[in-house]
Parts: structure tokens; sequence; C-alpha cells
């Protein structure tokens, strides 16, 4: 079999490309599809919308936890205020002055920071300025606890004589978790040397 060149122009193939006899020849490149279609446009906003929601829960999830989490270090300052009350007025607390002692929004206040008081006047006022941090008290305004409470029921304060010289400071208030409101509390058990 002889190769032959042919000059000049390729033979007609009816419409096709040479070459494509037995199949279709692809698009020519100007029928070709230009820009971004409006299902990839729906497809990166459906996208981007996802994350943005995630990223607003993530921010919101973090605004509690930093929330919660100071609730807690304001609950551990108030107990621990208590507790070196406490170690101050040995007297008072080896006379049950500080057993079973709740804050109270009806506390009244002892003077005992411009007088000279008893033991027993020195626990009064420790629960008086222990019960001002937690309980709008009559005679003070523009009031803010330093722990949140509910509608009908603020935080509080409780101490527990648990017997040879042992007590528990236990702090109660109230958090709003996944859209409930939900009681929280820190208890705090120590020793004291009483006489």
């Amino acid at each position: 079999m002889r190769l032959t060149r042919h000059r000049g122009k390729l033979p007609a193939s009816g419409g096709r490309h040479f070459g494509c006899q037995n199949h279709p020849c692809p698009a020519s490149s100007s029928s070709r599809q230009q820009g971004v279609g409006l299902i990839e446009i729906l497809i990166a906003v459906v996208l981007l919308s996802m994350g943005f929601l995630a990223a607003a829960r993530m921010q919101v999830e973090g605004m509690r936890f930093s929330q919660s989490a100071y609730h807690q270090s304001q609950a551990y300052f108030l107990a621990s205020d208590m507790i070196d009350r406490m170690r101050s007025n040995i007297p008072g607390v080896s006379s049950g002055f500080y057993s079973g002692v709740n804050t109270r929004s009806d506390a009244s206040d002892p003077g005992c920071e411009v007088i000279q008081c008893s033991p027993l006047g020195i626990a009064r006022q420790d629960l008086y300025d222990w019960s001002a941090t937690l309980h709008p008290l009559q005679g003070l305004s523009g009031f803010v606890p330093a722990l949140p409470g509910t509608a009908t029921t603020s935080a509080s304060g409780q101490i527990i004589d648990l017997g040879d010289g042992v007590f528990a400071v236990v702090m109660q208030w109230n958090e709003v978790v996944g859209g409930e409101d939900t009681q929280q509390d820190l208890r705090i058990q120590f020793a004291l040397e009483t006489l």
C-alpha cells in the first residue's frame, strides 16, 4: 500500500472533523458554558450559611461558658471571704454563732464597722455583709446581686457545721443552661481550730 500526500484541501466529511466518523466530535469551544451557574452559587451560599451559623453558635456557647466561669469565681470569692471572716472570729465560731447560718434578705446591720462588738455582733455583721452581696437589703438602692437567681428565688449562701471544727460553705445560684433555668452550687469544706 502506498501512501500518498494530499495537496491542498482535505476532503469534505459531511460537517464532521477529520477523524470523527464513528463518534460525534466535541462541541466547539465557542458553544461551551462560560461563567458560574445558579446551582454552583446556591451550593456556595448554603455552605457559607452553614459556616456562619456554626461560628455564631460557637460564639454563643463561648459567652455562656465565660459567664458560667465568672459566676463560679464569684461564688468562690464569696465563700472564701466568709471563711476568712470565720477564721478571724474564732470565739464566735466556738460559740456556734456561724453554725447553720443562711444569707437573708431581712438581715440587719449591727453597726460593728463603727463600734466595737462582741463575737456575736461580729458574726451578725459578717452575716449582714455576706447577705448584702446576694439580697437587696433595706435601704440599698440600685442593687445588683453578685450571683444570679430566679424571679422568685435569689442566690444564697449557707454555713454547715459538720462537727469537730469542720465546716462547709455552700453557695447556690441559678444559670440558664440549654434554655432552662438550672441551679448551680459550690461547696467548700474546711477545718478551723476552735477554742
